[in-house]
């Protein structure tokens, strides 16, 4: 079967299918190209056929423990997890929040089935970079879940260059690849609830809920010649009849009516009041000083209750 084929076939070839799909997805960088969009919506469609069927057969339940999920199942584990990122590369923007919750969705319904067999610890699904931005607390665990993650591809990349490999190193193989979307899945999410705010202003702008914000232009100073006499300004002003020409008198003359008008304004506006200065002088400690002064000229050191003596 090739890729991106939707045609019936057996649930191995369904997942072989969906899996280099995925891979294709994750590669390919022309996002707005016909043949992406295909890949996706296919890619969607066996997913689909691929989590009828694993429902069906009951795989997965809740009275088990990862031990008793047999090595061959644990790759479709990770069905669920396909669903949520190919959802996530829709870009259709006319429905895209559409395409984003359900993304959601499966995202969630992955992680519970990781917890529910103690591959993932319990989350918060609805943190956003509003609500929890990077910062000096959390950055130094985010770098080491990075770490994580690019030792686990690694490690992923190294077993499967192996032949014929044991079925202990091929269990180990599909737990790697479990654990690894388990991050993306934590990462994918914390992505998707800060696009949500994003999509749900933008549907508000286009139905007039909301009104953009005005464009502020700047004011920008008209390109001119500028001469030194009023001969030179004749001369310029001919060859240049699209660009106005100025003296540098009128040059000077446009600058200092600017600057009296600025000021003008400025001095129209209220001034802000200014806190007391503690150790600025006053007319009062002032003249408690001179007072000071001249008691200290009238009376000596050592000149006060002498207990009578001469």
């Amino acid at each position: 079967m090739e890729v991106g084929d939707v045609s019936d076939g057996s649930l191995e070839d369904l997942l072989k299918t969906a899996t280099g799909n995925v891979k294709l997805i994750e590669d390919n960088d022309e996002r707005t190209s016909q043949k992406y969009k295909s890949l996706v919506i296919d890619t969607i469609c066996v997913l689909d056929q691929i989590s009828v069927l694993v429902a069906s057969l009951h795989f997965f339940s809740n009275n088990e423990t990862m031990d008793d999920v047999s090595t061959e199942s644990l790759r479709f584990m990770l069905v669920n997890a396909y669903q949520g990122f190919v959802h996530q590369q829709h870009y259709d923007f006319a429905n895209r929040k559409t395409y984003i919750l359900a993304a959601k969705e499966y995202y969630q319904d992955f992680h519970h089935l990781c917890q529910l067999y103690g591959l993932a610890k319990v989350i918060e699904f609805s943190l956003n970079r509003l609500d929890n931005p990077v910062n000096q607390s959390n950055r130094v665990a985010k770098m080491q879940q990075y770490k994580n993650k690019k030792q686990l591809e690694e490690k992923i990349a190294e077993l499967e260059k192996r032949e014929n490999v044991e079925e202990e190193i091929q269990r180990d193989i599909y737990l790697s690849h479990i654990k690894l979307w388990i991050m993306k899945c934590e990462e994918e999410l914390y992505n998707i609830n800060s696009e949500i705010p994003m999509l749900e202003h933008m549907e508000k702008l286009r139905g007039g809920e909301l009104k953009p914000a005005p464009v502020i232009t700047p004011k920008v100073m008209k390109p001119f010649i500028l001469v030194k006499s009023q001969l030179q300004k004749e001369v310029y002003g001919a060859g240049y009849p699209s660009l106005p020409t100025m003296t540098l008198n009128e040059y000077y003359e446009t600058e200092v009516k600017r600057i009296v008008e600025e000021q003008e304004r400025q001095k129209l506006e209220p001034k802000p009041v200014e806190p007391e200065d503690p150790d600025e002088e006053t007319e009062e400690t002032l003249a408690k000083a001179r007072y000071w002064d001249d008691w200290k000229e009238t009376h000596k050191r050592g000149w006060g209750n002498r207990h009578n003596r001469s």
